[in-house]
């Protein structure tokens, strides 16, 4: 039997992806409408910048591989736009704390991690044709 790389084969890595892309909007989320919930609950550290910025950079890397393979696969360029689309917004987001412009970054951040997970379901039926 051949072993296949998780990296080679899209539909292992648009399910990584739609799974990453899920949590981290749920993340955000729960963030921000159960702050208090996650101190009591221990869960603090996912409130902190660092888990943040963890969760935008894996969903982002994820992201970006299965662009690149969702490319190859179906040679059309409106698959992986969800994905540069959704990236973008997602740093979009995490940069505006950092800046200092006041808007509701969960609501962006959860805009950008739903288009990730539609782009990640939109690429897994492609590559089942």
């Amino acid at each position: 039997m051949e072993h296949i790389s998780t990296v080679e084969n899209p539909t292992v890595l648009n399910r990584m992806g739609a799974i990453t892309s899920t949590v981290c909007a749920l993340h955000c989320a729960l963030c921000a409408l159960a702050p208090a919930l996650l101190s009591v609950l221990g869960l603090s550290v996912l409130i902190s910048h660092e888990a943040e910025w963890i969760f935008t950079i894996l969903a982002s890397i994820i992201a970006i591989a299965a662009a690149i393979k969702g490319y190859c696969q179906c040679e059309s360029w409106k698959k992986p736009m969800m994905f540069v689309t959704g990236v973008l917004i997602l740093l979009v987001a995490r940069s505006t704390e950092a800046l200092g412009i006041n808007i509701p970054e969960v609501y962006i951040t959860i805009t950008g991690g739903s288009i990730l997970v539609l782009g990640h379901l939109s690429n897994l039926r492609a590559c089942r044709k």
